[in-house]
């Protein structure tokens, strides 16, 4: 879970417009996110400004039971990133918050405290338009080798994704393990995806694909296999092998669409529910697959 704290002034106006745009483009998105909003110089309990109120309601956004608080070293210490409306907010934080942890977008978000309705609305497209930009990038899929501190999430996503999973010695032992290689996917630094594969010789088999269900259908899995049969070609392998159950048509649909062909049938491979698994493999030093496998 990424958690961001949007910080001005009184946290009236701009930090909890930010932070209920922020928190809706997450929650659209469908990203492990949460926003709050503090003031570096609020009277706790005020609530957020009539002419905030007002333009957010037009995008449906409900700013009435807002109540400011205070930046505290508490909020701070527990926010990943910390997005400031001006270059002073941010100056007065840098003795207490990591550089890397504050954001401020270009140019700062003048305060419309005092202003008119138009002014306010003004500030809401601002925020929402460097928000939704920022979130976009922060948010990019970042893929890497599977470490010791990613074990618990791991399995975690295990158990999610399969009824029989690896538990989290069996994945400390894929780190031990010279002939296997692993890379994690995380969105918001949280692990959504990992591939495992095994290299002996010059072939290689796929242990495991699993994305969490929630992050399905946006190409998490075929950037996953794509990385592994990349390692696997650089590392002179001629093909790649995999299990699949004969159900599972949206994998078979995917394993295809890169290469895949099937080349066997594995009787009673799994369990809860049983069903067989088909086998499928993949050239990948351009000779043709057996002739006998499906395409």
């Amino acid at each position: 879970m990424l958690r961001v704290l949007c910080v001005c002034t009184g946290n009236t106006c701009r930090s909890p417009m930010a932070e209920a745009l922020l928190q809706r483009e997450a929650d659209r998105l469908g990203l492990p996110v949460s926003v709050s909003s503090a003031g570096l110089a609020a009277f706790p309990g005020d609530p957020a400004s009539a002419h905030a109120v007002s333009v957010m309601a037009e995008l449906d956004v409900d700013l009435s039971g807002h109540r400011a608080r205070a930046v505290t070293p508490y909020l701070l210490a527990e926010s990943d990133y910390v997005i400031c409306m001006s270059e002073s907010h941010r100056a007065a934080l840098l003795p207490y918050v990591p550089a890397e942890k504050l954001v401020v977008p270009p140019g700062g978000v003048p305060d419309p405290f005092g202003g008119d309705e138009e002014r306010y609305r003004a500030t809401r497209d601002a925020l929402q338009a460097f928000l939704c930009a920022w979130l976009a990038e922060v948010a990019a899929p970042v893929l890497a080798p599977l470490t010791e501190a990613d074990l618990p999430a791991t399995a975690a996503l295990e158990k999610a994704c399969f009824s029989t999973p690896w538990s989290e010695e069996s994945l400390r032992g894929e780190l031990q393990n010279e002939i296997a290689r692993v890379w994690t996917l995380s969105v918001c630094r949280e692990i959504v995806g990992y591939i495992g594969v095994h290299l002996v010789q010059d072939e290689a088999e796929v242990m495991n694909l699993a994305v969490l269900p929630a992050f399905r259908r946006r190409g998490f899995g075929r950037r996953l296999l794509q990385t592994a049969l990349a390692f696997c070609r650089e590392n002179g392998c001629v093909r790649l092998f995999l299990e699949v159950r004969e159900s599972n048509e949206a994998a078979l649909a995917l394993y295809r669409s890169l290469g895949f062909t099937v080349c066997g049938r594995r009787k009673h491979y799994y369990q809860q529910p049983p069903e067989d698994a088909l086998l499928l493999q993949c050239a990948l030093s351009g000779e043709k697959d057996d002739p006998l496998c499906e395409s």
